[in-house]
């Protein structure tokens, strides 16, 4: 029976669920509180946050249909990372941290809908981040407009250091005319 301090966990999971729909679950067996200390704040700088959670009471919290396909994620000690807009920034930091720790183990990730493994985690974290790949389209956008500015304007340049060649010879000619 479900006392009044569980529902308001499994409400507040929820509200989490709800707000952040993409997670990473994780084991943080044998992290001390200053490894897990660290993590958080490498996570909280890509709009994600760490928390440790009860494997019934999240499984509550996300209701039956994704229960059944994490459930055998959801053994043995949990935490869940909750992401916020950027996913990529989030798995980056999460595999940074497995590898440098080898303590923490990703267990899945749940984004968009789907279920990734390990190995799917680890790859979406190679994945450019977005500032990189808006920055990547923008140059890309840009360059056959800076091209065609350099197209545009090339005759006038050539235009002008013609004149200025002819100025210069005919400067160097005319005091030796005198």
């Amino acid at each position: 029976m479900p006392t009044e301090r569980k529902n308001e966990s499994i409400k507040e999971l929820q509200a989490r669920v709800a707000a952040n729909p993409n997670f990473f679950l994780t084991d943080y067996r044998g992290l001390t509180v200053g490894e897990l200390r660290t993590l958080r704040v490498a996570l909280r700088k890509s709009s994600a946050e760490y928390a440790i959670v009860k494997n019934t009471l999240f499984g509550k919290a996300i209701g039956e249909e994704r229960l059944t396909e994490l459930r055998p994620q959801l053994d043995g000690p949990t935490a869940v990372a909750f992401v916020g807009e950027d996913v990529v920034a989030a798995a980056k930091a999460l595999v940074q941290f497995a590898t440098d720790s080898k303590k923490l183990r990703i267990k899945a990730g749940y984004i968009d809908g789907l279920l990734y493994d390990v190995a799917k985690v680890e790859a979406l974290s190679k994945v450019p981040s977005r500032l990189e790949l808006h920055t990547k389209l923008v140059g890309s956008l840009m360059s056959p407009i800076h091209r065609l500015h350099n197209v545009l304007h090339g005759s006038k340049r050539k235009l002008v250091s013609v004149l200025h060649a002819v100025h210069e010879k005919r400067s160097a000619a005319a005091p030796a005319a005198e």
